[in-house]
């Protein structure tokens, strides 16, 4: 009696699956939204994929990568994690130099975990995210030429991961002078930042963004999560998305400082 119990559900269960219509994702962007936008994501410092503004970007876009940059703080599972590098290098670094060489470390690698993606994608149909930690990255990523396309820097923490690094391949004086001689007219980065965040000083995005050249954009009580971003029935994110990628006339994107 139970197996055929068991055979009658099973039978439903295929009837059910075939006769109900599939579910569609109705908040996805579609035609010439969907075609002209490829997400690149990187993500922050602990979110890893699957974050919240990961899940986000891919519910409205068909095209979207975040790679695994196998980074945290403390994690020493994480090969690129910060405190993992420090325990790498102290027999190889002076104390004094130390941490800011293992940040420069887990900088590089992060970027590296990036380069085969930004290769693959095309400037002019996609769109670079960085948030926080990935916005370091992003930043350090278009300072070295690897990505040329517009770009959306969510509270980006370079100058919070390097202080006072005189290394020229990563100070704050080296990298803000190799976006602003590289970057063209044509590819648009806009920095996005909380009034309440206090993870990243916003004072950091401000002088990044007149620094290069950048637009800079205030979100009123927005933290360093800016989950604000993506709410409501219009979501301010999906706006970013959209006129980041149309640059406008030289009067209309003078820096917002």
């Amino acid at each position: 009696m139970q197996t055929f119990l068991r055979s009658q559900l099973h039978a439903l269960r295929l009837l059910l699956a075939t006769a109900l219509p599939k579910h569609k994702n109705t908040n996805r962007l579609s035609g010439a939204a969907i075609a002209m936008a490829r997400i690149l994501f990187f993500h922050g410092l602990e979110s890893g994929c699957g974050g919240r503004k990961h899940r986000f970007l891919e519910e409205h876009y068909e095209d979207v990568v975040c790679v695994d940059m196998h980074m945290s703080l403390l994690n020493l599972r994480k090969r690129n994690g910060i405190l993992r590098n420090v325990l790498v290098n102290a027999l190889f670094t002076a104390p004094w130099n130390l941490y800011a060489w293992s940040v420069q470390k887990s900088l590089a690698g992060c970027l590296q975990c990036q380069e085969e993606e930004l290769a693959k994608t095309d400037a002019s149909k996609g769109v670079l995210i960085g948030s926080s930690w990935g916005g370091a990255v992003a930043t350090l990523a278009i300072a070295k030429g690897l990505w040329t396309g517009p770009t959306i820097l969510i509270a980006p923490a370079y100058k919070l991961a390097v202080g006072k690094s005189q290394d020229p391949d990563f100070s704050i004086s080296a990298i803000y002078s190799a976006i602003t001689h590289r970057v063209s007219t044509s590819q648009r980065i806009i920095i996005v930042h909380g009034s309440e965040d206090e993870t990243v000083p916003i004072a950091d995005s401000r002088e990044m963004a007149a620094a290069i050249g950048a637009e800079f954009l205030e979100i009123h009580g927005g933290d360093h999560r800016m989950r604000c971003l993506m709410e409501g029935e219009n979501p301010q994110l999906i706006s970013l998305i959209e006129e980041v990628q149309h640059p406008k006339s030289c009067d209309e994107t003078a820096p917002k400082i």
